[in-house]
């Protein structure tokens, strides 16, 4: 099949890009990566149709199967060929085509709520709201010590497997003197700084707010006061996975082994936006090099293929760079960096090859023709 031929209602039919932008399965992820470098100048098309397909899984979860979005979109279908007969003088469009991206979202709605009624009922029921700190630390199956840090200092907990955490002020952090059991799991209310021992068979697991997140082993920043509207979850190394916790749970009781998370790598931040229960996955404002010295030294670069420069970027700053290697074959650039920022390099790099580029999911997509 031709995928440069896929109009966004097209992409939102294909299983396998639905896994891809849903995260569950990592070599649809493989394709569609590689697909994008090669393509990267249908970016606009995949990103709308990513942001319908995160629409229907919010409202569906679960629900959503093949035959539910297909049946939706034939509705869809089936009403504007009743207004084209209605209206011969009106062309049928694609509902991408006559809504402009500034009324995405209305676009997104109105696929949500064509049907009778019932995936109002489904969004109500899952804007719930969650446990609160209170009741999931009194509900916790083993007892808990709790640390508050009421000085205007950063607090540091050395946890009994070793993980480090750094609580901001007017924090607070409940966990186990001791982690038992196949889970190391803690509760926060507030923001905290993890530096996670490795344990593959032991996941880490910080309940916070309406939030999960799981961890074998990294360094990443929770920020989730109870007073606020938002979540927000900032990995500085490793990889970690981020769930609804109504999700979450349920995938536990239910004994299902698909939970629908998102997985951040270094410099991406995930928030949760507490009022429309949506995640929104991000590059952090100002990438930092995974490794503090590779920041501040010199780079020189000599007639060097400008992959190499991508890739050394890619290196200090673990984001993923995507472009397409046969355009950009022809590309040599002569650049030093010294203090630049990873955006700063980037805007260099693309003035110097006449290209463009945008953050999309927390990473980085190239649009260029080429050099001669």
């Amino acid at each position: 099949m031709d995928y440069r031929t896929y109009t966004a209602d097209d992409f939102l039919l294909d299983e396998s890009f639905r896994q891809w932008t849903t995260g569950t399965s990592p070599t649809a992820t493989e394709f569609w990566e590689q697909w994008l470098i090669q393509n990267s100048d249908r970016v606009d098309v995949v990103r709308q149709a990513q942001e319908l397909v995160r629409a229907l899984d919010e409202y569906y979860r679960d629900k959503a199967t093949d035959d539910r979005i297909a049946s939706e979109l034939q509705q869809l279908m089936e009403r504007a060929v009743e207004r084209r007969d209605a209206e011969p003088s009106t062309p049928v469009v694609s509902l991408f085509q006559r809504l402009s991206w500034g009324r995405w979202a209305a676009a997104a709605v109105l696929v949500i709520t064509v049907g009778v009624g019932v995936w109002q009922y489904v969004n109500v029921g899952h804007k719930a709201q969650s446990p609160s700190y209170a009741q999931l630390t009194k509900s916790a199956p083993i007892p808990l010590q709790e640390k508050i840090n009421t000085s205007h200092e950063d607090a540091t907990i050395l946890l009994g497997d070793g993980s480090l955490v750094t609580l901001r002020p007017k924090s607070r952090l409940s966990y186990p003197r001791k982690f038992t059991g196949a889970t190391r799991t803690v509760y926060l209310n507030g923001e905290a700084f993890f530096d996670v021992v490795k344990n593959p068979a032991q996941p880490f697991l910080i309940y916070a707010s309406q939030m999960v997140t799981k961890v074998l082993g990294t360094s990443f920043l929770v920020r989730a006061f109870e007073s606020e509207k938002s979540i927000t979850v900032t990995v500085r190394t490793g990889r970690v996975s981020v769930y609804k916790q109504q999700d979450f749970e349920t995938a536990q009781r239910s004994g299902s082994r698909r939970i629908q998370g998102v997985i951040l790598t270094p410099n991406q931040q995930i928030t949760l936006n507490l009022e429309d229960n949506r995640l929104m996955k991000a590059l952090v404002e100002k990438p930092v090099a995974l490794t503090p010295s590779s920041a501040i030294q010199e780079q020189n670069f000599d007639d060097a293929p400008v992959a190499r420069v991508f890739s050394a970027i890619e290196h200090t700053y673990g984001v993923k760079i995507h472009y397409n290697e046969k355009d950009l074959s022809a590309c040599l650039v002569n650049l030093t960096f010294r203090n630049e920022s990873m955006l700063e390099q980037l805007d260099v790099v693309c003035q110097t090859i006449g290209a463009t580029y945008e953050v999309l999911d927390g990473q980085v997509v190239i649009t260029s023709k080429g050099c001669q």
